[in-house]
């Protein structure tokens, strides 16, 4: 008899609720050696001791949870490895952790999230931030060299105050819409927001928020300023920013129809996004850039993205707190007559 078939028998053996126990049990037994796989032990010679930054440090022992401890051999002090990572500073266990990051891989929505970790919906949503910080930071820098190749293009999203506003000092400057509202201005109006996009022949890509209303010359060369290199090739549609925005940077200009294949890398990459952000039902302004950034991440690593986030939350500083996040003013708000 196998191991694995000694398990089935003692959970036939069981009855519902000690069966649905013990599977939680393994479960998280599961997670928690994932975690201790996937974030492996550095060489000792890489540990300093985070208060007087010696690295005469030897190992001493586990913490309750499984993380290795070191004691310096100058200061006598015990610290863990990563003391203000996002994991290794949470309350919560490290398998809580690792079947959280399976949702957010998935782009779970935060309800459903709630259900399969069995936490709060405010606690899923500030761990939902956490991973957020932690791949903003990690997200490489998108530059486009002479002679490079680049499709560039807009696409535009309606202002959004989704939220909980109830605690906060910030109150809706109109009345609140139900998703699915029409919106109160045709076409391209000031309550859209613009997301300026570009996508090179290398693959890479990068997304930013551009202001409200139709694209204009000054909004454009702010966010492609720097990313463009005197030289570059910029394929567009017939927008009027574009001409001057890419003459003043030196950047070579091909115009051509906003359905036309030459820009289909672009329109793809639009497509993509709407879909990915469609999932959450709608998204906040204020926290757009976030969700752009992780677009972005879910893009450029397609595999073994979950791994790839434990590691990379792992080594990050725990920098934000709650009152960060709780008091972000939406951007753009000079339209509706409100100051920061």
């Amino acid at each position: 008899m196998t191991f694995i078939d000694s398990i089935r028998r003692q959970l036939q053996a069981m009855n519902a609720t000690e069966r649905r126990q013990a599977i939680d049990s393994l479960r998280n037994l599961i997670y928690e050696d994932a975690y201790m796989h996937t974030t492996h032990p550095v060489a000792d010679y890489e540990i300093v001791c985070p208060r007087c930054g010696s690295i005469a440090v030897v190992r001493k022992g586990h913490d309750h949870d499984g993380a290795q401890r070191w004691l310096c051999k100058d200061c006598h002090r015990t610290f863990r490895n990563a003391e203000d990572a996002i994991i290794t500073r949470s309350r919560l266990k490290p398998a809580v952790w690792m079947r959280y990051l399976e949702c957010f891989v998935d782009c779970l929505p935060l309800r459903e999230c709630v259900a399969r970790c069995r936490i709060s919906l405010r606690t899923s949503w500030l761990m939902r931030m956490r991973p957020i910080e932690s791949i903003r930071r990690r997200l490489p820098r998108f530059h486009a060299d002479a002679g490079c190749a680049v499709q560039v293009d807009e696409t535009y999203l309606r202002e959004s105050f989704k939220g909980n506003h109830k605690r906060g000092k910030f109150h809706l400057p109109r009345p609140a819409h139900h998703r699915g509202t029409p919106a109160s201005k045709r076409g391209l109006s000031k309550e859209q927001i613009c997301v300026l996009t570009s996508v090179a022949d290398d693959g890479s890509a990068f997304l930013t928020m551009s202001g409200r209303g139709l694209l204009s010359k000054n909004r454009a060369l702010a966010a492609l300023d720097g990313k463009l290199s005197p030289g570059a090739i910029a394929v567009t549609d017939k927008a009027t920013a574009y001409p001057g925005t890419m003459e003043t940077l030196g950047v070579v200009l091909i115009r051509t129809e906003a359905d036309d294949h030459a820009i289909n890398r672009v329109n793809a990459l639009h497509s993509l996004f709407r879909g990915f952000i469609n999932g959450f039902r709608g998204v906040s302004t204020k926290r757009l850039d976030e969700y752009l950034a992780w677009f972005l991440w879910r893009r450029i690593y397609a595999q073994d993205r979950e791994d790839i986030a434990v590691r990379q939350i792992n080594v990050t500083p725990c920098d934000s707190t709650v009152r960060d996040w709780a008091h972000v003013m939406p951007p753009y708000m000079d339209y509706w007559g409100v100051t920061a």
